[in-house]
């Protein structure tokens, strides 16, 4: 696999930060931790970052490649009710259903892997150059706009606007 457009290096950064998310929940240093704390990361993130992510998918980077990808467009429809699965499990947990932690923390490592290795392999095929960059110059302006950063340190997660949860 070659090196990823830069149109949509600020999309792969954002999965990494969620990928490795997931994998702090699953297996690393949050495995072992109490239900709730596992739980009040996920929707930390969910809420700080997710949602604007999950977002900006939907409105720039899904109606752009659905132009251009015609019958594997399919792919779209699929990614779109991982979405809608996502936010639902976020909602169960937010709600206080712990036990939905790890299997959102799975379908958001499969919705991810699916994005990168089909989706934007896809999106750097498909589009001309043109498109990509502005594609790209959208991507990058959406992201500058009111961004919530949202970081776990250690056992906390922080949020500058003030949010901290241990």
């Amino acid at each position: 696999m070659g090196r990823r457009h830069e149109s949509l290096i600020p999309l792969s950064h954002e999965h990494h930060d969620a990928l490795l998310l997931a994998w702090r929940i699953r297996t690393g240093d949050l495995s072992k931790r109490e239900p709730e704390l596992r739980a009040q990361h996920v929707s930390a993130f969910f809420e700080y970052r997710l949602i604007k992510h999950l977002k900006l998918e939907e409105e720039l980077l899904f109606p752009a490649l659905r132009a251009v990808l015609g019958v594997e467009a399919s792919l779209i429809d699929v990614l779109l009710s991982d979405h809608h699965e996502l936010r639902a499990k976020a909602a169960a947990i937010k709600a206080g259903v712990n036990d939905q932690v790890d299997s959102f923390c799975g379908l958001l490592e499969q919705h991810i892997r699916t994005e990168e290795r089909q989706l934007f392999v896809l999106a750097e095929n498909r589009m001309a150059p043109d498109e990509m960059v502005e594609l790209g110059r959208q991507i990058r302006a959406r992201l500058s706009e009111g961004r919530s950063n949202c970081e776990i340190h250690g056992n906390r997660l922080e949020a500058e606007d003030g949010f901290a949860q241990s």
